[in-house]
Formats: C-alpha cells, structure tokens, sequence
C-alpha cells in the first residue's frame, strides 16, 4: 500500500525502481517476505501519507535532509543491492530446507558402509526397533579426533555388551557430512583396531566387514556438506535403536554419561516419564567462565538471553552435542526438522514443547576439545538468524511440525 501510494505519484521514480523491483525474491522466498512483513511491517492508513509527493525524499522523510535527487537516486542504488543480499542472506535456512526436502532422504547419501536395498535405507515407521541402542555421531572433517571417540565408544558398548548378553545391543551410526578429508576412511579404520582389540571376537556382516561381537558400525557419506542438524537427521532416520543418542565426534562428553541419561528417561516428572535427555554442561558454568576470554563469554550469555526470549529459559544448555531420544521421539522430531545447521537444537526444543514430549536436563562431564569448525562471530550471526526464523516461520505456521 505504502509502495503503491509512492509510485502512483511518482512516475519516474516508478520507472528507475522497475529494474530493481524486478531483483525481489522468487516464489521460494515469499513465505519469509509474508512472514516478516505480518511479525514486523507497521500499518500505513491513507491519513498517514502526505496527500502530495514532491520527490522519493518526501516519501521516506528525507526532504528535510538536504539530499539532491542525484543523492537520493545513489542512495537507492546502493541501499536496494544491500537490502536484497540481506533478503538472501535471511532467506538461506528456508531454501536449504526446501531444497533438501524436495528430494528423498536416500538421495542425499552417496555412500554407506553396509548394504540396502533401494528404498529401504530408512525403516519404516511401523518396523519395532531391532537393538538397544543407536549411538549418531556427526562428522564433518573429523579424520584426526573422530578415531580416539570411536574407540572409547566401541570399548565401552562391547563391554556392557558382554555384561548383559542377549539384553544389550548396539550400532554406532557415523554420518560423514560431505568432509573434504578422510573421516569416511577414519571411520572404517576404528573397526580394524576393535577388531584387533577383542581378540578375534567379532562377526562378518553382509559386505564382509568384521564388526564387534556385540554391536555394528554404519558408515554414511552425504553427497554435500547441508550441516550437523542433516547429518543428525539422516542418522536418527536411519537408526535401528529403541534409544537414539546424538554424540559429538570430538569426545567432549564421556560416553559412559549415557548411563545418566538414560536413568533420567526412567525419572518420573510431572507424572509421567521423560522422553528425551540433554547433557547440560551448566554445572560447569563458572569455571568455564574463569578459563574462557571475555569477548566469548559475552557472546555466550549474549546468546543465552536471545535463547530465553525467543524460545523461553526451560533449558539451560541446548547446544551440548550429547541427546538421548526414545526412538519414536527423536523419530518424529527430526522428521520435523528444518534448520540444519548450528542452531537445530534450538528447533528440536521447539518441536519437543510443540509435541508434548517432556525433557530431562542432566549434568555430564564436558573437556573442551580443540579443532572445533565452529567460527565464533560467524557461527554467533547465522544462529541468531536461525532461532529468529523459527520463530517467525512456526508463529506464522509457515513451518509445521509433521504429527
């Protein structure tokens, strides 16, 4: 209305904006126009506008200012490239989804480590689970720290494999998301030290592989790098477990923290059990604090109170990389999901409340592991974009989780 009321009385001005109207975002992009227009455009009455417009100054409020037509046309130049890269920049998680989710799931994998016959990489939702536990490690050019986290958890889960035959068994899940280097190699070679490890106990699988006597490794490559949140999304999809658990590949948190969240599903709370387990690494707060610079802690906490407006404050650490889901939660939860980049987790909380699933929060150890992909004032900018579009998006019912 207001746009229409500027050219409508400024002909030329209609005819030097035609070329840069004609820039706007295509159809993908509408819904994010719809829905930042309905959450923030003020509403202009005719009463509003001044009943004659002299110049594109006075119709935004710069007559006063001094500025030429020449000065206002340069103005417009520049301010409509920068308005429109910002546009795109906003609109990025929107089309990753759209694009992501136009094609089926398997298509997205160029490689695995196991057989599957086609349209069967995803078991259906009716299938009971097969094993125990499904631990998804996402990987992104983690050929140097992934090894030592596998290894840890091979030893671990065979152990607890051996203490409770036929009552406890296991996959681990590595999700390679497009890594440039040899994380699906790494991958693979954990299994040869296990195999050297047990000392000879082990099983072959379809393709031949020797995997642990109690459990199996999966091995999947995308095709692209879409970010941790996909690679997540894959694995949780994929997953064969009645618990699912999201694991980081750097080893941050101890596996043996399972046993935490696991005895938190068994908690009751409000009358009724939890569904899904965070790792919180609140406890460790101050003495994080102490040991980090002042510029990251401002961010952190910067962070946090963005979090606790838009999103509310139930959980006080949503981005420890260490889940455990009941597999028909963490199922339809990320079958929902859209962002998939850094700030998925934020999305997984705001499914988890919209589909009634109750969260434990619990303590687990945490060492800060160096080689983090995370860039600090980069990563900071894009999650800050993301947790404001699922706001917007699920407000405005652009996005839905799927029930």
């Amino acid at each position: 209305h207001f746009g229409s009321r500027v050219f409508s009385q400024r002909p030329g001005l209609r005819t030097r904006c035609h070329s840069s109207c004609m820039l706007a975002p295509s159809a993908a992009g509408l819904p994010i126009a719809m829905a930042a227009s309905a959450a923030f455009a003020p509403s202009f009455s005719d009463d509003a506008l001044p009943s004659e417009w002299d110049d594109f100054g006075a119709a935004f409020g710069l007559a006063g200012a001094g500025l030429t037509d020449s000065a206002l046309e340069l103005l417009g130049w520049v301010l409509v490239p920068v308005l429109l890269m910002l546009a795109a920049w906003l609109a990025i998680p929107y089309l990753d989804w759209r694009s992501a989710s136009s094609k089926p799931l398997e298509t997205h994998v160029a490689r695995t480590s196991f057989q599957s016959a086609p349209g069967e990489l995803v078991p259906p939702a009716w299938k009971a689970p097969e094993l125990t536990l499904s631990v998804i490690v996402p990987a992104y050019n983690e050929e140097y720290r992934l090894p030592q986290m596998l290894d840890e958890t091979f030893s671990y889960l065979e152990g607890r494999a051996a203490a409770s035959p036929g009552r406890f068994s296991y996959e681990v899940i590595v999700v390679d998301d497009g890594s440039s280097d040899a994380t699906y190699a790494a991958a693979l070679g954990s299994l040869q030290r296990q195999t050297a490890a047990s000392g000879g106990r082990t099983t072959a699988d379809a393709t031949g592989l020797r995997q642990p006597s109690g459990g199996e490794l999966r091995v999947l490559r995308l095709t692209a790098n879409r970010g941790k949140g996909f690679a997540v999304k894959v694995g949780m999809m994929v997953a064969r477990g009645q618990f699912l658990l999201m694991a980081d590949a750097d080893g941050a948190t101890s596996i043996r923290d399972l046993e935490r969240l696991e005895r938190a599903l068994g908690a009751q709370q409000g009358g009724g059990a939890s569904q899904i387990a965070f790792g919180s690494r609140h406890h460790l707060k101050e003495e994080a604090m102490a040991q980090r610079a002042w510029h990251r802690n401002f961010l952190m906490n910067a962070f946090h109170v963005f979090v606790w407006f838009l999103v509310g404050g139930s959980v006080s650490d949503t981005q420890c990389g260490f889940k455990l889901f009941r597999a028909e939660v963490g199922k339809q939860i990320f079958a929902s999901l859209h962002i998939y980049r850094w700030a998925f987790d934020i999305e997984v909380l705001v499914l988890s409340r919209l589909f009634g699933w109750q969260i434990a929060e619990v303590p687990v150890t945490w060492v800060e592991m160096p080689g983090s992909k995370l860039n600090l004032i980069t990563g900071s900018l894009t999650m800050l974009r993301d947790i404001v579009l699922v706001k917007v998006l699920y407000a405005t019912a652009i996005w839905r989780p799927t029930f």
